[in-house]
């Protein structure tokens, strides 16, 4: 016992508390349920937010697991759920699978982290994130269809980012991403139509739980020409058949 750290004990039993709750918590109900000082819980908190184990919802304060535990969790559960997959996703088209997450802080622009990946057998792509890199959500397909599917999205750590104009494709106004954001919706689908760079494109879609929450997003990108031949609306009902399968068992 003398070999325990009281620090990491405290944050690991705030996880497993936050862990066992059926919604978002708040400092106060947290220091009470666990018979801790607020001050020292929300040390704790700021700690464990530091490091994306936490995240924090902007309008309520109250707290849920973050994005580190989320990809941690992933090698074990989630991650063999997706990988066979995209794996086959991969045989199918022979272009790049991604699958990614959404990473949410308390102010700030919101970013997609890459959990799972399957590169081309030729990739000849530039713009090629690897499995835990993270991309503002703006102007990639992953992200846009992360920001128009999920339920707790705020405008104002919308309006945080710079929007850098990669090609003359890329969004360059928060009035701009609102408007892509409503199309995504109600198409089921986003694009990043050489957003990023040109003569690439990737096509993303939510990827839902049984529960009908968004907890990740699912996309095939290649050069332009390739996909275009496959035909996009091609891409999109073959993934959104896979997101379907992948909900029947999340």
């Amino acid at each position: 016992m003398s070999n325990i750290i009281n620090a990491v004990a405290r944050a690991l039993d705030v996880l497993l508390y936050i862990n066992n709750q059926k919604g978002p918590v708040g400092i106060s109900t947290i220091s009470k349920d666990m018979g801790i000082y607020k001050s020292t819980i929300f040390r704790t908190l700021a700690t464990l937010e530091d490091r994306h184990f936490v995240q924090q919802d902007p309008e309520t304060g109250k707290y849920t697991l973050g994005v580190s535990l989320f990809s941690m969790a992933n090698k074990i559960t989630l991650y063999d759920v997706f990988v066979p997959f995209a794996k086959q996703l991969n045989m199918e088209f022979k272009e790049t699978i991604n699958v990614s997450v959404l990473d949410r802080t308390i102010s700030g622009p919101y970013q997609s982290v890459v959990v799972v990946k399957e590169d081309a057998v030729d990739n000849v792509l530039s713009v090629s994130p690897q499995v835990g890199s993270k991309n503002d959500c703006y102007c990639s397909s992953v992200g846009k269809s992360l920001l128009a599917f999920s339920s707790d999205i705020s405008s104002e750590n919308l309006k945080t980012y710079e929007f850098k104009k990669y090609s003359p494709n890329t969004i360059g106004s928060y009035d701009e991403l609102i408007t892509e954001l409503a199309k995504v919706k109600r198409d089921g689908y986003a694009l990043d139509n050489e957003e990023q760079e040109v003569g690439l494109i990737c096509v993303g879609v939510p990827v839902f739980n049984k529960k009908g929450e968004t907890i990740a997003a699912m996309s095939v990108s290649g050069p332009s020409q390739r996909i275009q031949h496959i035909n996009i609306e091609n891409v999109v009902a073959r993934l959104k058949q896979v997101t379907s399968e992948i909900m029947e068992l999340v």
